[in-house]
């Protein structure tokens, strides 16, 4: 759809004269050519004013200003460009002064003197034997690998390798000249990496109706503190045969590129009274750390915002069969037009929409369009 047309379509449909069709159009091109149109999941040939088009078409009437007001002053859309530069600060801001501390420490340096050329070869040895994990297909782990300079084999894109990885992994740490002087070397410090996360619940979460925690991290940790030491002929299972048997305590860090405070706290609160179920609350220390945390704010302004609320729990704006599924209701559903647990949040990722968001804007079925259509990510 040519843009001429699509601005045409769009003053019909708005019942918009000349004149305000002619104060709208700057606006929406520019949003459209500086982010929108960039969104991966829409269709060849499809563009954001075609969509806009298309998703106010299945917006009653007099529902369309409300509806456009939502896009054009609350949406936040987080452009690749954007993104990328998160996964940067993830090594620099978090990850290189945790190693470096980490160095200090084993240097019996002091804090102040961690850049100190003293512990610049003990902070590569820290470096190489830090293993980095992408806990879904968003976690750009190639990206962080080449900005912060890791080694293909100390970085996993998922959390299920095979054995013949896991031995690839340590075999290739055993013959870094890095890790020269060091006997018998292991992996030591985890990095669980993800770009986004809203309610933290696909990553640990309790479910009262079989008594069990479910989730990333449960199964993470109970690969990483798996029995995994090997004899014989005996095959490589579990990623704690990347580590030391021995050592004392398992250091984990989970870090998010964009997150809510509602997600750290839950994902907190469920792991700590996981690890305490299974009597590993002393054997696996772990931290979180979020680069751009989203405000509460965000999503109280979309609750408390009446009408809106109105027109997205209208039954022509909120497809039930497209949205609810039993992955859904593991969150809390009693609005479910706000979104998984209802969570209320008006973001759109470059790569995706998260479920998290408003399904008002992902939701895509025949009679209702999606403004940014979603997939289903792993």
């Amino acid at each position: 759809m040519n843009s001429n047309l699509a601005n045409q379509l769009l003053a019909s449909i708005m019942k918009w004269d000349a004149r305000t069709l002619a104060s709208e159009r700057a606006a929406l091109e520019f949003m459209g050519s500086m982010k929108y149109d960039a969104y991966d999941r829409y269709m060849p040939g499809m563009r954001f004013m075609s969509s806009l088009v298309q998703w106010l078409n299945d917006i009653k009437e007099e529902d369309r200003d409300e509806a456009y007001k939502f896009i054009k002053k609350k949406l936040v859309f987080i452009s690749s460009t954007q993104m990328n530069y998160l996964v940067d600060l993830l090594y620099d801001s978090k990850i290189r002064p945790i190693l470096l501390d980490m160095a200090t420490v084993e240097t019996g340096m002091p804090s102040y003197k961690r850049s100190n050329k003293v512990v610049r070869p003990r902070f590569e040895i820290e470096k190489r034997s830090a293993l980095v994990i992408g806990l879904s297909d968003g976690a750009h782990t190639d990206i962080l690998r080449r900005s912060a300079g890791f080694n293909n084999e100390q970085v996993l894109t998922n959390y299920y390798p095979d054995g013949k990885k896991l031995k690839d992994m340590l075999d290739g740490l055993r013959k870094d000249g890095k890790m020269a002087g060091i006997e018998n070397p292991f992996f030591r410090r985890i990095f669980l990496i993800d770009d986004f996360t809203a309610s933290g619940k696909s990553f640990i979460r309790y479910d009262d109706t079989d008594g069990e925690y479910h989730g990333k991290l449960k199964k993470i940790i109970d690969e990483l503190c798996a029995k995994s030491h090997i004899e014989g002929d005996q095959n490589i299972e579990h990623l704690s045969y990347l580590l030391n048997p021995n050592q004392d305590k398992i250091q984990i860090d989970i870090l998010f590129c964009i997150a809510t405070e509602k997600a750290r706290t839950n994902i907190k609160n469920n792991l700590d009274e996981y690890l305490k179920s299974v009597n590993w609350q002393d054997k696996v220390e772990f931290n979180i750390h979020i680069i751009q945390p989203l405000e509460d704010k965000l999503s109280n302004d979309i609750k408390n915002d009446k009408n809106l609320v109105e027109v997205l729990k209208k039954d022509e704006h909120f497809v039930k069969e497209c949205v609810i599924s039993k992955s859904y209701k593991v969150g809390k559903n009693d609005n479910p037009w706000l979104g998984f647990d209802e969570c209320a949040l008006p973001v759109v990722l470059a790569h995706n929409t998260p479920n998290n968001s408003l399904p008002i804007i992902w939701q895509d079925a025949e009679r209702f369009h999606g403004l940014f259509p979603r997939i289903s990510r792993h």
